[in-house]
Order: structure tokens, then C-alpha cells, then sequence
């Protein structure tokens, strides 16, 4: 008789499998209001892998990319492991580049809900996918240049000369301090100045306030920024609008990131985490980029996913409508 395979438990395999949590080691959970109900679940799968857990809370941030108060700060720096289980990122912060650069590893896991515990996309092999993950990373990394296309019609050519690329498999080690799970993907920083075309986002924008799309956005980029927004929705531009405006910087409508998802089990939710690490999705980021190779410093981090999109690195294909062709010819 066949044996259906079991699901691990989505918990321990995020602290586990993704944070390499090793008996002995220091844990700290960050949590906040949205996600208190799930604090002791993870510091209870911390401790059966024989961990010193501990958590401290933070308030509900305002948005994406903010630093954490001092007193976290400190505290994330003296932890082997940190899991942010906030609903805004610290994955752009300099508390975060702080614990990474004394060999900290850091679980980014904004957003989190009983809903997405529950994802398929949770539970994968991170492992499994990593050669992928690697590849294309090491493309960006030897490019000069991007360009992207979809069928919607996005066409847009970057400039990433001398930019490295980031290899995010959603797990971390001694080698990789940085995880998203269940978000995997390769990423690089464009040269801020010099991105020039038009992106057509039919995918989701990755907020509480926007989320998946009924209709599509239009953004226009020239000099590295956001132009304009136009989309058949005006409350979606109105939206848009309003959520750059509110940062107070022209640094915030800067293209920062071009990042491509790689995890199989991936569907588009309006998740942050699912929504950037859906295979054959692309998604650009726009604010900060400073503490991931580029040189954008500013409290804001906003992306924007789009469905099936083709890749070429220096016109050569990593993706063809959205599937990886890496090694193909043109």
C-alpha cells in the first residue's frame, strides 16, 4: 500500500531547515502585534532543536525597510539566528547588515499568518533549488546589462555593470545570512541612474495596501525612476501615489532591485514572500538597496510583480515567458 508523504511541520522547517538552528545556538524572535499569536509556536520549535529562545516585541512598523529601535538592534546582534516575524520587512535595514556582518543569520518573515504556514510554498526543498538560484545569481554577476519583456508589455533595459548578484535561496548558512522563505529568488541592484523604459505590473504589488491586481499598472521609468503611474484603476494610482509620497524622499521611486522568483510551489497571494519568489514571475523593487549592493539609502522598499516575464543578461536568456532557459542560445 502507498504511504502518503506528511507535510513536515511549516514551523520547524522554517527554523529548522531554513535557519539551520543548531541545539546550543542563541534565538531571537522579533514579533509585533500581527503576529503575537504565533510567537510561541516558533520559540517552542526552537527550543526542541535544543536552542536558547528567547523573543522581544517591536512595534508595528510603518513600512518596509525602517530600522528596528536600538534595543532590538542590540539584541539581534548578540543572537546566532534571528527570525523577524513582523508584518514590515528588516531585510533593508542596517540592524540587519550589523548581525549579518558578525556572522548572525537572519530569517526575514514579514506578514506571516496561520493562512501561510499553511502554503505549499513553506514547506518546499529549499536545498533542491539552490543550483538554480546559484546560476542565475552568477549570471547577474558577470552581466552588464538586463533587459525584460512580457507579452503585457513591459520593456525595460537596466544597467548592472559591476553590480553583484544575490543568490536568495530562502534558507541560511555560514555562506548566505539573508532568507525569506517561502520567497526564493536571484536579485540584483541596477546602477541607480541608468534604467530606462516601461514595466506593466498584471502581478501584485507587494503591500498590505495594494496587494494582487484586478488590472494592471503601468510604470514609466527614465534616469532610474518612477515618472508616472498609470493603470485603468485610478485608485490604484491613487494608491501608488500615495504610498511614495508619504516616504518624503525622491529616493524612494528609484528602481533598486530586479529580482526573479524560483520557488516551484509558489502561487501569487498578495504576499510579499509567496508573490516575489513565484517561478516566472519578475519583480522590481523600488527604494533602498544600500544594504544589498547598491547605493540607495532611504527607509522604503516597495515591489512590484509581474507574470511571465522574459530575462535576457547581456542578450542572453535566463527566462523565456516565464520559464528558465539559462544556457540557452538567443
Amino acid at each position: 500500500m502507498k504511504v502518503k508523504a506528511t507535510r513536515p511541520d511549516p514551523i520547524e522547517h522554517l527554523v529548522g531547515h531554513c535557519g539551520g538552528l543548531n541545539a546550543g545556538e542563541r534565538f531571537l524572535l522579533i514579533y509585533d502585534a500581527t503576529t503575537q499569536a504565533l510567537a510561541e509556536g516558533f520559540l517552542a520549535a526552537a527550543r526542541r532543536l535544543g536552542a536558547h529562545a528567547e523573543s522581544v516585541a517591536t512595534p508595528v512598523a510603518e513600512r518596509h525597510g525602517v530600522e528596528p529601535s536600538a534595543a532590538v538592534a542590540k539584541r539581534m546582534v548578540e543572537a546566532d539566528l534571528v527570525a523577524a516575524l513582523t508584518l514590515k520587512s528588516f531585510a533593508h535595514t542596517q540592524a540587519r547588515q550589523a548581525l549579518n556582518a558578525r556572522g548572525g543569520r537572519f530569517l526575514s518573515l514579514p506578514g506571516y499568518d496561520a493562512t501561510l504556514l499553511q502554503d505549499p510554498a513553506v514547506s518546499v526543498d529549499f536545498y533542491a533549488q539552490f543550483p538554480l538560484t546559484r546560476a542565475f545569481a552568477d549570471a547577474f554577476s558577470s552581466g552588464r546589462s538586463v533587459r525584460v519583456s512580457t507579452a503585457a508589455g513591459t520593456n525595460i533595459r537596466l544597467n548592472i555593470a559591476g553590480r553583484t548578484g544575490n543568490c536568495c535561496p530562502g534558507f541560511v548558512n555560514g555562506e548566505y545570512g539573508l532568507g525569506s522563505p517561502p520567497d526564493i529568488e536571484a536579485n540584483v541592484s541596477p546602477v541607480e541612474p541608468d534604467s530606462h523604459g516601461v514595466v506593466v505590473v498584471d502581478g501584485s504589488v507587494a503591500c498590505t495596501e495594494i496587494g494582487l491586481l484586478s488590472t494592471p499598472i503601468t510604470l514609466y521609468i527614465e534616469g532610474g525612476r518612477i515618472t508616472r503611474f498609470e493603470s485603468a484603476s485610478p485608485d490604484y494610482v491613487a494608491r501608488c501615489e500615495a504610498l511614495f509620497a508619504r516616504v518624503g524622499s525622491p529616493l524612494a521611486y528609484v528602481l533598486a532591485e530586479c529580482g526573479v522568483g524560483l520557488n516551484p510551489a509558489a502561487r501569487l497571494t498578495g504576499n510579499m514572500l509567496t508573490d516575489e519568489g513565484v517561478l516566472g514571475c519578475v519583480h522590481f523593487g523600488f527604494g533602498s538597496n544600500a544594504t544589498v549592493g547598491g547605493l540607495n539609502n532611504v527607509p522604503f522598499h516597495l515591489d512590484f510583480v509581474f507574470r511571465q516575464a522574459s530575462l535576457w543578461v547581456d542578450e542572453q536568456p535566463l527566462l523565456i515567458d516565464g520559464q528558465p532557459v539559462l544556457g540557452a542560445t538567443s
